[in-house]
This record gives structure tokens, sequence and C-alpha cells, in this order.
């Protein structure tokens, strides 16, 4: 599973294009990129966003699309006019005229010729300098077709595969087969370069190679050969003078080629890639297909793994070289994208870091976040009432009982035999063998219950039901599915479809149900986004915090300097005065002197005293604004943690939900009352009539144009 934190996405031509032309604001594009940051293909993402969201309508974005295609056909013929030049074939002059005619042959609706067509009609360049350069940028010329009339057809040397080009005679170089071997490069026109050598260059001006002539001169001397090299511009890769000096003193190399330089191709970059021993869909579930059907895909059993079980493995990425061609100019190569193996409690990092690890038996589990995680699991005898009190566990809970009104219980996988007017928040599935009664729910993976009566519910996954559904709320990003009963007095936001034996009842207030639409990402972005702004607000308050220590403890630092500068000073000043009463008493007038003198020892000895004093505790409130610093540097580093996980979830999360496009699609075995709701992504409709056997989709509208789309609900019999 291939991601990175850090990568960044280019902005599509097409994207551009649609702001310049005010079809979309920036900040529409901005949100665009986002969500297709993750993408492989971020232009066709990119265009698939703009379509689904009916930002742009179809025919523009075509128009979008051989606008974008003009351009970058424009961009690869400067690009073959600055080698031309590079290479000396044409100067400046040469190529801003014949990109001034083809700009205007593009202004007048003509379909524009390439310039290297140009330069060769007007001899300004041979047809193998022409596919030279373009062989370089890995595009094939297209032979222009013959006018009508004529009586002859064009060949197209490069075969059959050649034909399906584009509208400027272009294509991308095809990719090699596996097993096919790779033909030798194309060879230009060899020259007479010196003293009867020839010189001729790989079409991909990777090798330069010398051939010896009848007027050879075996005077030559390798100085020589490298001057008439570098006046061809070739200065990379070449040859040392022994193995020149082979060349010149041989007898052969007059048809067997001698190769005198060599360039170095670039190593592309590979991304790391890691593979999972254990199933990370844990919404792999079914829901409804095309049609309304139930769609039960085999999940298997639940995972259990033992201490040291290999969880999943990295394969590292491959640093990439740039390279160079033989006239030294430089070859790009693209880098690889890094992959951090990121993991939680219950796993661990393998010694050589490329393998994660179970560090407990239990069951593991890959996160939102895009972290991997094994749980234990904790299991209660009974009910969870006020004998257990609330249960919080950062694994798997199985509750052999009910789950009491106004107790709570949190975990991965939740299991319990009933629900009664409990709460249940679960980072995966929850699995309900009796019925749910007055409950409020959230899970990240999938409910599945007898029967839900006064209930909320909110998960990812999808919802199974086996009876009713009655007086309750449920919105999930999956599908929801009563199997063989009813939906009475309820609200349903169900993005990937709805299918029920019987909807509403001759006496109940109406249902609304909502498919297509995914209730649960919005909520659970704006969740998300809230608990990333109180991090940030509490990294902030941290580091404002910190920051405030930090400049106390300089203060004290400079304190404890000026202390200590005292105390050097009194200890210098005693020495001082002690070697003044030694002069002193030897001089019987002086008995006053010394005791002054000896008075100013006694308080500089006190304030040394006093100084000594002070910067004990000057030391001890360092050491404690000290560890203060360290514990908010603990403190930051949670809250920065915490941040990237909620940042990778909330970017997983727009990820997930744009792979996934919403099934509004209603199927019902029984009937639909009257009055009932239908609600899909762009239109909505209220039964009148009773309707049996029915399947309800949201179609467009007959006789809608592509700039001005309609949908609605349509009925159809099963």
């Amino acid at each position: 599973m291939a991601n990175s934190s850090d990568q960044t996405v280019d902005i599509p031509i097409i994207g551009l294009l649609a702001v310049k032309n005010q079809l979309i604001t920036q900040a529409e594009l901005e949100k665009a990129l986002a969500a297709c940051k993750e993408s492989t293909d971020t232009a066709a993402c990119l265009k698939e966003f703009l379509l689904s969201r009916e930002l742009i309508s179809a025919q523009n974005i075509q128009r979008l699309s051989m606008a974008a295609r003009a351009l970058d056909i424009r961009k690869k013929e400067f690009h073959f006019g600055a080698i031309a030049v590079q290479k000396g074939i044409i100067n400046k002059s040469v190529l801003q005229l014949v990109l001034e005619e083809q700009k205007t042959d593009i202004k007048n609706g003509i379909k524009p010729r390439l310039i290297g067509d140009m330069l060769v009609e007007s001899c300004m360049m041979t047809e193998r300098q022409r596919d030279a350069i373009l062989k370089i940028q890995k595009r094939r010329h297209k032979p222009a077709q013959p006018k009508p009339g004529s009586g002859t057809i064009a060949s197209d040397p490069a075969g059959p595969e050649a034909a399906a080009t584009d509208q400027a005679g272009l294509e991308q170089e095809p990719e090699k087969s596996a097993v096919q071997k790779k033909a030798p490069p194309d060879m230009l026109e060899p020259e007479i370069i010196a003293n009867g050598i020839r010189l001729q260059l790989s079409g991909d001006y990777m090798g330069a190679f010398l051939t010896k002539t009848s007027e050879f001169n075996p005077d030559i001397t390798a100085s020589e050969i490298r001057d008439a090299l570098a006046e061809k511009g070739i200065v990379a890769g070449i040859v040392s003078d022994e193995m020149m000096h082979g060349f010149i003193q041989s007898s052969g190399f007059k048809t067997k080629a001698f190769r005198v330089a060599k360039g170095i191709r670039p190593i592309q970059g590979k991304d790391a890639k890691v593979e999972f021993f254990f199933n990370i869909d844990y919404l792999g579930a079914g829901g409804l297909d095309a049609d309304g059907n139930i769609d039960f895909k085999q999940r298997g059993s639940v995972p259990h793994v033992q201490v040291g079980t290999v969880l999943a493995e990295k394969t590292p990425m491959v640093d990439s070289r740039q390279g160079h061609n033989i006239f030294g100019n430089e070859i790009d190569a693209l880098a690889g994208n890094d992959i951090p193996l990121r993991f939680g409690k219950g796993a661990k990092l393998s010694e050589d870091g490329l393998k994660v690890l179970a560090d407990v038996t239990g069951f593991p589990k890959f996160a939102l976040s895009g972290v991997i995680f094994v749980h234990e699991e904790y299991a209660t005898e009974g009910d969870v009432d006020y004998e257990t009190g609330h249960i919080e566990f950062d694994g798997n809970v199985n509750v052999n009982g009910c789950i009491k009104a106004g107790f709570e219980v949190k975990g991965n996988d939740v299991t319990c035999v009933e629900l009664d007017g409990g709460v249940v928040t679960a980072e995966g599935n929850i699995l309900v063998k009796g019925g749910i009664n007055e409950a409020t729910i959230y899970a990240r993976g999938d409910v599945t219950a007898k029967f839900v009566h006064k209930s909320e519910i909110i998960c990812m996954g999808n919802i199974h039901i086996a009876k009713e559904i009655v007086d309750s709320t449920i919105a999930c990003s999956g599908s929801c599915i009563i199997e063989s009963g009813k939906l009475i007095s309820s609200e349903i936001n169900a993005k990937m479809g709805m299918t029920a034996r019987n909807i509403g009842t001759q006496t109940a207030s109406p249902c609304m149900v909502r498919v297509g639409h995914d209730a649960f990402f919005e909520k659970e972005t704006a969740n998300i986004q809230a608990k990333i702004k109180e991090i940030k607000d509490k990294i902030a308050a941290q580091e404002e915090k910190q920051a405030q220590l930090e400049e106390q403890n300089a203060q004290l630092q400079k304190h404890i300097t000026k202390l200590a500068h005292t105390q050097d000073r009194s200890q210098l000043d005693k020495d001082r005065l002690h070697q003044e009463i030694k002069e002193l008493q030897s001089q019987p007038d002086q008995k006053e002197a010394i005791a002054d003198l000896r008075q100013q020892i006694a308080q500089f000895e006190t304030n040394a005293q006093n100084a000594e004093k002070e910067l004990d505790r000057s030391f001890e409130k360092s050491e404690s604004i000290e560890a203060s610093i360290e514990g908010i540097a603990h403190q930051l580093k949670t809250l920065n943690t915490g941040l990237t996980d909620l940042l990778e979830e909330k970017k997983n999360l727009a990820r997930w939900s744009v792979e996934n496009p919403g099934n509004p699609v209603v199927r019902v075995d029984g009937s639909i009352q009257p009055g009932t709701m239908i609600k899909g992504k762009q239109s909505e409709m209220v039964v009148k009539d009773m309707v049996s056997r029915a399947k309800i989709t949201e179609v467009l509208k007959a006789g809608s144009d592509e700039s001005h789309q309609i949908y609605e609900l349509q009925v159809t019999n099963l």
C-alpha cells in the first residue's frame, strides 16, 4: 500500500485552465486537488471529481482536455527547439520564426505542422536530425498523409504500431515487452573528424564510435582525438588515453567500431511497497450492487495472530541516479517515494526495520490513520452495569450479557448479547446478537443486530438488521440492509443504498430514506477537524509556555553567572586583603588599618556565603524549569503524533470517500407506503401511491443536455 504523508500534487493543466476560464474558483480547485492527492493519475481524478460534483459540464471538460493537450504538445515543441539550438542545428532566430508560424496556424484554426517538419521542408534540418531529437523526447514522427488523388500512400517506417497517433502526429514510445530483445539504438549519419577517423553517434547520444578509413593517419595522438571530439561537443564519458592508444596502434577497427565515449544512463527511483499479511479492508463486507441486490462478500474468519507473527513487510525504495549523455547533458531520473511503517500498541518493528511483528497475541487491525495495531480481547462474564461500570479497553470487547442503560463501552470490535440504552463506541465492528433498544452507537466498521428500536447509529460500514428498524436515525457510508423486515418511522442516510422488505406502515409516521449521500463522511470530517483544531490550540499553548520557561531559564542562567562572578571576585578581594595585612603586620602603627582590612575580609566572606546560598537556590530552580521544559517537550511530541494521525485519518477518509462513490438505489421486496420521502444525490420524491416490489434509482432525465443535467428518481418493478 503506497503512500506518503509528504507527497505533493502537481497541478494538472486542465485545473489551471478551468480557473483561468472562471469555470471554477481557486478554492474549488484546491479542494479537488486535496481529494486527488493520493491518486496515481491526478488529471483523471480531477476530471472525475469536477464531473461528479457537477462543477464543470462534460462538454467543458472535453474542451479543457483538448486545450490542455494542445498546450502539452506546444510545450514539447518548445523543448524540441531548445534541443535543436543546443546541438547547433539551428539558431534562436530560426526557432522563433517557426514557433511564430505554428502559433499563427493554431490561432487561425488550422491544424499546426510540427516545427521539425517545417525545418526539414526549409532544408534547415535533416530528417535524421529531426528523428533523433524526437527520439530523445520519446516521441515518434508520423509521415504526412498524402493529398487526395495523389495516388500514393505514405509508408510508415515504424510499422503498424505507429498508426495510432495523436492530432499533432506524435505518439509516446510504446513500452518494450518484457520478453522482447532490446534493439540497438539508431545510429546517426557518420562523419570524418580528423586524420581519416570516422565518427558515428548513437541516436540517443549515449555512445560515440570511431572507425578507421583508408585515409587514417597512424601518427595521430590521443590528445588530438580528444580535441576533435570536443569540437563536436563530446566531452563526457570518454575512454582513457591508454584505450585510445590501443585504438590507434591496432590494425583493426576498419569495419568494427571502437566506442570512444559512453553516457551514463539514469537509474529511475522506485517507490517503497508494503505488503500486508492480514485483511486491511475492514469495510470489505458487501452492500448493494448496481441493481440493488444484496452483495454478501465472503469475509472469512476474523484473523487471530500469535506473538512474532509478521503482519506487514516493506520493500525499500530504490534511490534514483541522474545520468548524462556524451555531450555532458544531464538526464533526469524520477525519485522514489518512501513509505514509513507505522505501528502502535500490540505491534513492534523487526530488527532490520522492514517488518511489523505482533508483540501480543490478538487481532490485527489497520487503522484509518495508517497505523497497525494488535488488539487483545477483554471479556465480561455478564452484563455491563453498576458491578462492572463503564468499559474502555484498547482492544476487542466481548460482553457476555447486556450493556445496560447509562453505561458506556469503548473498544475496537465490540460484541454483546443485547444493547439496552447503553452507548457503544467502536473503532471496528459492532455485533449485537439480540436487539438494540434506545441506544447510541458510533462505529468505524459494520453494525449487525436483530432489530433496532429508538436508537441512533452512525457508522462507516454497513448496517445489517435481520427484522426491523423502528423510530431510529441511521447514517452510514455503506448500505442499510433489513434482510426480512420493515422500516418504520425512521430516518435513513445510506451512501451505498438501502434494501428492506417493507418501508412504512399505514398507521406510523412516514419514513425518510436518503441514498447516495455520505452523511457519515460529513460528520466524521467535521469531528476530525474539530479535534485537529483542539490539538493545534494545545500545541500553541504549550509552545508559548515552553518559550516563557526558556526565557525564565535564560534570565536565571545570567543571574547564576553573575553570582558565580561575585563568588570569584570575593575570593580575589580576600586574597588581596590578606596580602595587604601581611605587609602591614611588620609596621606597629598599622593596627587600625589591619582591623579595618579584617572587617572588609569578613564582609567579603559574608557576601560569598550569601552568593553560595543564592546559587544553590538558583540551580534548584533552573533544574525545576528544565524538568518542566522537558515535560512540555514530551507533551508536544505526543500532541504532534496525535495531530499527524488525525491529518492522516482525514486524508485517508477523503480518499476513501472519493474512491467509493455513492450508489443511489432503494430496493423493496414488499411495499413502500405513501408519504415516504426518497432522496438521491441530485433529486428527491415523495411516494404518493403504494409501491410494491420495486427498485428506485437515480437517473439522468431524458432530454437534458451536458450543460444542464437534470436527474430524477425512477421507479421500476422487480
